[in-house]
């Protein structure tokens, strides 16, 4: 685990591993042009028993968290290159560099920015080339730039999916019916 850095005003915390694997029965897809968005309805105790260990106690987990999270990938290339995890307890995002096999891991502070989900939709709408930039995607920030239509377009199916994926996390962690996949 990585230790907290010293600098009160560094942006998150890099980690030297990429993300969780998304759960691919729990994903859909949306075009949006350069980039798919692929919506997942998480559960990171669900999570850790998928890839760790089936007896997991979720009570030993560090985090242990669920809701909707957006996986923003490359088309072409299938790579993640960020991630939102519009979670109850700990809404966070993701810069993820797979080609150095390390992530960076913003807090995202829900009492100034609100609504996790309505954040991460806008940040769509409004700062998606930046942040991918940021992440080291340059050339796709720059296709992303020149086809702001599709995104756009994408937008408003990506806002409605993830409040459905997060419905759905909540029934999963309440054992209903509803949440069965």
């Amino acid at each position: 685990m990585a230790e907290a850095h010293p600098d009160p005003y560094r942006l998150g915390m890099d980690f030297p591993v990429l993300p969780i694997p998304p759960d691919e029965t729990q994903c859909i897809a949306v075009d949006a042009g350069p980039v798919s968005l692929v919506v997942e309805s998480r559960d990171l105790v669900e999570d850790a028993r998928r890839l760790r260990d089936p007896n997991v106690d979720p009570d030993s987990l560090q985090f242990n968290d669920y809701g909707a999270s957006l996986h923003v990938v490359g088309r072409d290339d299938g790579v993640e290159h960020l991630r939102f995890d519009c979670f109850a307890d700990l809404p966070h995002y993701h810069y993820i560099c797979s080609a150095e096999g390390r992530n960076t891991i913003v807090r995202l502070d829900e009492f100034a920015e609100g609504d996790p989900i309505a954040w991460t939709v806008s940040r769509l709408r409004t700062r998606l080339p930046d942040m991918l930039r940021y992440a080291g995607a340059t050339e796709l920030a720059d296709a992303v730039e020149g086809s702001s239509d599709a995104l756009g377009s994408a937008a408003d199916e990506v806002e409605r999916l993830l409040r459905e994926a997060h419905t759905r996390a909540i029934a999963r962690r309440a054992g209903s019916p509803a949440g069965a996949s």
